[in-house]
């Protein structure tokens, strides 16, 4: 059986009572319920009325265990559209990686459901989109490459690639050598050849 995608599991794993979903406004459930794509920064400006309502308003909902989890993981996902415009960081101080961390910080010390393995990737995925290029975020993911599910310790190899400090090199060799599974041997590999590319 085919492993599914993040956005496709979670339509699987939805069939749950969505609690508090009538309480969006109907143009907010039209924007975060399709299961194929994010929705545009463009979109969720219109839908929120403001780009700091919007943020805003994707925290919550990132954070908001009773909501439908698709509409949830796509609030997540979404969260990097509205990291500071470059050169600033998307580091330590804005809203973004703030709610990022917390979130996966508070995630790796409990038990995984699969909702919540779901949870979890989308927040390392999306840390990952921030393309910061801080030590500190290699040090957040690094954990997470010993987590009990395959699928977060790959989402965490991706997410160190595109974080982009070469930092993370050596705890990446380490993994390497200790990994047993040959999918995600393959994806660190990969990203070890990477990163040499990114400078510090």
């Amino acid at each position: 059986m085919k492993r599914c995608g993040l956005l496709a599991c979670a339509a699987l794993l939805c069939a749950l009572p969505a609690h508090g979903e009538d309480l969006l406004p109907q143009g907010v459930l039209s924007a975060l319920t399709p299961v194929d794509s994010l929705p545009s920064k463009d979109t969720l400006n219109d839908v929120f009325a403001t780009p700091q309502l919007a943020l805003d308003n994707l925290q919550s909902l990132a954070l908001n265990r009773n909501i439908d989890l698709g509409i949830q993981l796509r609030a997540i996902g979404s969260l990097p559209s509205y990291c500071p415009p470059e050169p600033q960081p998307c580091g330590p101080g804005s809203a973004v990686h703030d709610t990022l961390i917390a979130f996966i910080t508070s995630q790796q010390l409990v038990p995984h459901t699969p909702q919540d393995t779901l949870r979890l990737r989308a927040a390392i995925e999306a840390l990952g989109a921030t393309r910061s290029r801080l030590r500190a975020d290699v040090d957040t993911l690094i954990p997470l490459l010993d987590d009990a599910s395959r699928d977060v310790r790959t989402a965490a190899v991706r997410a160190l690639l595109n974080i982009c400090n070469m930092d993370a090199i050596a705890p990446l060799s380490r993994s390497y050598a200790s990994e047993r599974v040959a999918q995600v041997k393959a994806e660190i590999s990969a990203a070890i050849q990477d990163l040499h590319r990114c400078s510090k």
